[in-house]
């Protein structure tokens, strides 16, 4: 780049000098190319300080350039001074502005702000200049303009050169980019809809000048002290005197730029009753309906704000409600609904206000959804059906309903009607993901009213019809990108009870598994572990289900490169070997076969294998003895050495992978087992590894400390994770004298982050264990009869017993597993004791019998020295 960035210097002044469009074209694209260059990674030894002195110099000849004239943006004019405007703003925020940038960057930054900070500002303000004095300024090049002014403001030396223009601006600049204008009349009458979601920044919407306005006045009010105060004089003039209504409503749209500053500053916050009085609610009956929408929006911002007035409060609250439900302008409908759902959310005492008319509400607002698919009304109803859950009980049904026939209306139409629009807007991809977004928050409507009537059985008997008869719709109609709400519907209506109805819906589970097996195996998991777990006898009456679920599950261990979803189908195969004892014997061989087969093939996750590890665990513990037969009598695959020795040497040896409470406590019972086998079955495979159990179970009972303080330490703290407000003294700190820098330490810390070179192959470690971290959570979650509170198997107590029934019944057995414990491992051992003896004296003696599953001695003795030198009882 040394030797190409000189000849492009070069040959862009030979162009600059032809007013030519094939001249224009060549500028253009070699701009992108400097563009494209510095705007990831700016190597500083690519180019002198003399050469980017040049180039710098050669982009503010072409943005002073205004010899054409014309307004077609598309022109090859206005994009060279558009790409120049890029350069500019990436150099200078990602490079060029101290206590911003990493360390790297910091010296050539602190050169940039210096050498170039008055040209390039003084080349924008006469850009400004220009627009001032009527000139057309494409929109890219003037809200480029405005970013690179909010961007100055970060550094007292670049701000001191805009100070003296900055009212100026205000005045001339951001008060008529914030006006409402021609184009937007235009789009209000011909198309509201995309007004709509064009004043809301909504789906795709770009960088306008409007808004590059109201962030420059925004960020210039927080972080510059006195902007603030300069600018309100005007802002008042504006309103108090007789402006026309567009200018008026410039104003309101500047309060809308600053009413978070308002909120917190004291001064300002005092008298935002009176200032709403006076000039906004006067604003919501105007005939204009572009200023009745921007007084909603405005009050929207301000929502927070204090009345002592309560007659006036409840007058704003109906003005509100009625124009959602009642305005004859779809934009101010929309911006009034947003309006009141953030006086709801804020402000309590307007739920008295609204909770009579909620049921007209609601149905208003899907309504204007169905007319408008604005996807913040979907926020709108979220925030109504939580916080009034006890009045939407009796509309919930058709509530209900109406949502589901909304989200038919969105994405079940018919062919030739979605086929019409995609030509029509020649954008099929736009269209789908927009409506997909829109359908999608339409679903998770659904769910929050099924959990508002969860502990309502009448009530979920009423819903339950309408949610089966949508999520059929979506799963014959194969909307595979709606699957997992579908799915997560399942779950929430089977969680406590499984209806007739739903057990036909699960028939509807392995067509979509069969068709979308990688895709949607994984988030099916919670709903199959609900049908497995929820009704067993209803599970068990219909030997096609489990024949399903063993269908799925040798899918997936029949997969390549797929070890996440194995790890959900060794879970289910572990849940019903665990849950099912007695049962199910016919599919137990089966189920281990499928774990140790997976277990001979190559693994990368240590997660998977431990869960393989748990389903043969789980076998022998649903049948002892047969399972201790055929690991005795097969060899594992490619050796001599039978299955139950070579299982056994890798259980003990990954003992410490056994991570989570549910996996530490199920292979303490395992092994527990193994160590209590009578001495008739203790074959030599198990009399090898006799000095390794007792340390291995130590290591797990070590491991199922730190998860129960976890788990006790996760239950008491608190869930409150709100932010605390800011407040008028941090937007103080945030505020800048003249001679301040921002040094914004977080983003520097991130750019650090970025630019530090690791061994990629240490990152690839770290993101699978992090995936297996995660995993192990999710998986855990997956509980089953041993994992309620109510489960008499108790790990500690059955490792007790079962040690102190072999010191009673074979002693040498006994003194084999502990004679070569080091002093550490016996304190260890004395820990888990007195554990042990704790949860005892909690459990009656019934329960106690019947711990684990295993017969044991009546007699508790009262002391049990494991450190002692044979070991004895005293």
């Amino acid at each position: 780049m040394q030797v190409f960035f000189p000849i492009l210097y070069s040959t862009l002044s030979s162009l600059i000098v032809e007013e030519s469009e094939d001249s224009y074209v060549l500028q253009t694209l070699i701009i992108k190319i400097f563009f494209s260059f510095i705007n990831y990674h700016f190597p500083l030894d690519a180019m002198n300080k003399q050469l980017f002195t040049h180039w710098i110099d050669m982009f503010c000849t072409i943005l002073g350039d205004f010899k054409v004239t014309h307004s077609d943006t598309s022109s090859s004019t206005w994009k060279r001074q558009k790409w120049a405007l890029k350069i500019l703003n990436r150099v200078f925020t990602r490079y060029g502005s101290p206590g911003s940038v990493i360390k790297l960057y910091q010296p050539f930054a602190d050169w940039y702000l210096k050498a170039f900070s008055g040209q390039i500002i003084s080349v924008l303000l006469n850009i400004c200049e220009a627009y001032r004095q009527k000139s057309f300024v494409s929109k890219p090049v003037l809200s480029q303009t405005l970013d690179y002014f909010s961007s100055a403001l970060a550094n007292s030396f670049s701000w001191k050169l805009l100070r003296p223009h900055f009212s100026l601006l205000v005045r001339e600049v951001i008060f008529p980019l914030m006006s409402y204008t021609e184009e937007d009349a235009e789009l209000w009458q011909e198309d509201p809809v995309e007004y709509i979601r064009a004043e809301a920044g909504d789906w795709g919407s770009v960088s306008s000048p409007a808004s590059a306005a109201s962030t420059l006045l925004s960020e210039a009010c927080v972080k510059r002290r006195g902007v603030l105060n300069n600018i309100m004089p005007f802002c008042i003039h504006i309103l108090s005197s007789e402006s026309s209504p567009i200018e008026k409503d410039a104003v309101l749209h500047m309060y809308i730029a600053i009413a978070e500053i308002l909120l917190k500053k004291a001064a300002y916050k005092s008298q935002l009753e009176s200032f709403l009085v006076g000039h906004v609610l006067p604003t919501l009956h105007a005939p204009e309906g572009y200023r009745r929408a921007r007084a909603y929006r405005l009050l929207e911002k301000l929502s927070e704000a204090k009345f002592n007035d309560q007659n006036i409060f409840a007058q704003v609250v109906d003005e509100v409600r009625k124009a959602a439900c009642f305005d004859s302008e779809l934009p101010v409908r929309a911006f009034a609904a947003l309006c009141l759902s953030e006086l709801v959310r804020c402000q309590e005492t307007a739920h008295q206000f609204v909770a009579p008319h909620l049921r007209e509400l609601l149905i208003s607002l899907l309504e204007l959804l169905r007319q408008t698919e604005f996807d913040d009304l979907n926020s709108v109803i979220e925030i109504l059906i939580h916080t009034f859950e006890k009045e939407i009980v009796p509309i919930a049904s058709e509530v209900m309903q109406t949502l589901s026939d909304t989200f038919h209306q969105l994405v079940i139409k018919s062919e030739y009607e979605l086929n019409r629009e995609l030509i029509e807007l020649e954008d099929t991809e736009d269209l789908f993901e927009y409506r997909s977004i829109v359908a999608t928050s339409v679903l998770d409507n659904m769910e929050s009213i099924l959990q508002v009537g969860e502990d309502n059985e009448n009530l979920v008997a009423q819903l339950e019809p309408i949610v089966v008869h949508l999520i059929q719709s979506i799963f014959n109609h194969k909307l595979s990108v709606f699957f997992d709400e579908a799915l997560t519907f399942i779950f929430s209506l089977t969680t406590n009870k499984i209806s007739p109805l739903l057990w036909q819906l699960f028939d509807q589970l392995y067509p979509v598994f069969k068709k979308d097996a990688c895709e949607c195996f994984s988030e099916m998991m919670p709903c199959l572990h609900n049908y497995i777990t929820v009704d067993r006898e209803a599970f068990l009456a219909n030997t096609s289900r489990i024949e399903q679920i063993t269908a799925m599950c040798l899918e997936v261990f029949s997969m390549d490169d797929q070890e996440r979803l194995q790890m959900h189908a060794a879970k289910l195969l572990e849940v019903i070997l665990l849950d099912y004892r007695g049962q199910v014997n016919q599919y137990v061989p089966k189920y281990v076969e499928l774990a140790l087969t997976r277990l001979t093939r190559p693994l990368v996750s240590s997660e998977l294998r431990t869960l393989c590890m748990q389903v043969v665990i789980a076998g022998l513990l649903y049948s002892p003895m047969d399972m201790l037969h055929m690991m005795i009598e097969h060899p594992w695959p490619g050796t001599e050495v039978n299955i139950l020795s070579e299982f056994l040497k890798r259980w003990i040896e990954d003992a410490d992978c056994f991570l989570g409470l549910h996996d530490r406590r199920l292979c303490v019972l395992g092994l527990c087992l193994i160590i209590s086998l009578p001495v008739d079955k203790r074959t030599d495979a198990i009399v090898t590894l006799s000095e390794k159990y007792i340390p291995s179970l130590l290591l797990l009972f070590s491991g199922l400390k730190k998860a129960y303080a976890t788990k006790a330490s996760n239950q008491n703290e608190d869930d409150s994770n709100e932010e605390e407000s800011e407040t008028e003294e941090d937007l103080e700190g945030k505020a800048l004298g003249s001679d301040e820098d921002e040094v914004d330490e977080e983003s520097v810390r991130y750019l650090e982050m970025l630019e530090a070179t690791k061994d990629s192959e240490d990152d690839d470690d770290d993101d699978d264990e992090d995936e297996d971290d995660d995993e192990e959570e999710t998986l855990e979650a997956f509980d089953t009869q041993m994992d309620k509170s109510e489960c008499d198997m108790d790990e500690y107590v059955t490792f007790y017993r079962v040690m102190t029934e072999l010191e009673r019944s074979d002693y040498a057995w006994y003194s084999q597993l502990i004679n070569h414990l080091s002093e550490e491992q016996q304190n260890d051992l004395k820990g888990v004791v007195d554990t042990a003896l704790k949860c005892i004296q909690q459990k009656e003696s019934k329960i106690i019998e019947q711990a684990g599953g295993y017969t044991f001695s009546p007699t508790i003795p009262s002391s049990f020295d494991f450190g002692s030198p044979n070991g004895q009882l005293k």
